[in-house]
């Protein structure tokens, strides 16, 4: 599976341009986070019926009178494209400045790990993306959101987990930000703040990639009206990169972490239950 770095590249054909890393300082003096919204029935089914139409189904046979030998068939291999082609916007409203712009919104095909319950492996998840200049490089912003939790269906003691941003956000950066054979690394456990919202985090590396540059940057993770959020954060340029110059990574991240507490989301609340 490509990783979707190249594929932002791709994106950024058909719109503008992409890439890059490193980490912010944990945000502090964060405020109370406000309540979430009643989960919308409404959202989550036109994005769930998104994504399982992207799922390839098979259509079943009809039944025979007088069951007919099964043949030896050579298997066939279907080749997904990376990018589904559809563009669906999140539903929120984020603030970028002078020179940023909206680089696109794709699905992002992908081989998941997946429940007991769960159809097949392969997933879409929807995908946006936003790029601009920061202090000594270019930053950019990729938002996954709509996908699922993972969580252990038969967890010791026979109840399970609660969902867990942080470690989807670990599960999806390798699976789908980074490219594949990097030497990945992610520190500990952080709050971050998305728009008004308490968010969990980690900053993240990745150093000796095949073909793309060293990156750092980190992840936060939301859930709003029933659906998750995660932010990947992540600048490319020498001086921002270097180990030995963490002043200008925090200057650039400073500015990055200043965007992302500018999103407002607009999921519709849900109408209160008929008497």
């Amino acid at each position: 599976m490509r990783h979707p770095r190249p594929l932002l590249r791709r994106l950024m054909l058909f719109a503008a341009g992409l890439l890059a890393a490193c980490a912010a300082p944990a945000a502090t003096g964060l405020p109370t986070p406000l309540p979430s919204l009643t989960p919308s029935p409404e959202i989550q089914a036109a994005v769930e019926a998104t994504l399982t139409a992207l799922v390839p189904t098979t259509t079943p046979r009809p039944e025979t009178a007088t069951p007919s030998p099964v043949p030896t068939e050579t298997p066939i291999v279907v080749t997904l494209p990376p990018l589904a082609g559809q563009r669906i916007a999140p539903p929120l409203e984020m603030t970028l400045p002078d020179g940023w712009q909206t680089v696109g919104y794709d699905v992002l095909i992908l081989s998941d790990v997946i429940a007991l319950d769960d159809v097949g492996s392969i997933r879409g998840i929807p995908l946006a993306v936003y790029q601009g200049p920061v202090t000594g490089g270019t930053g950019t912003i990729v938002l996954l959101w709509g996908f699922p939790n993972i969580v252990n269906p038969f967890p010791e003691g026979g109840t399970p987990a609660a969902p867990d941003l942080w470690a989807d956000g670990v599960r999806l950066l390798r699976l789908a930000v980074l490219e594949q054979g990097c030497n990945i690394g992610t520190d500990e456990r952080r709050t971050y703040r998305i728009g008004l919202r308490s968010a969990v985090g980690a900053q993240f590396s990745a150093v000796s990639c095949p073909e793309l540059p060293d990156t750092r940057g980190w992840f936060a993770g939301v859930q709003e009206g029933g659906l998750n959020f995660i932010f990947y954060a992540y600048v490319e340029g020498a001086a921002l990169v270097d180990p030995q110059r963490l002043e200008a990574f925090n200057a650039a991240g400073q500015q990055m972490q200043a965007i992302l507490e500018t999103v407002r989301f607009n999921l519709p609340e849900a109408a209160p239950d008929a008497p």
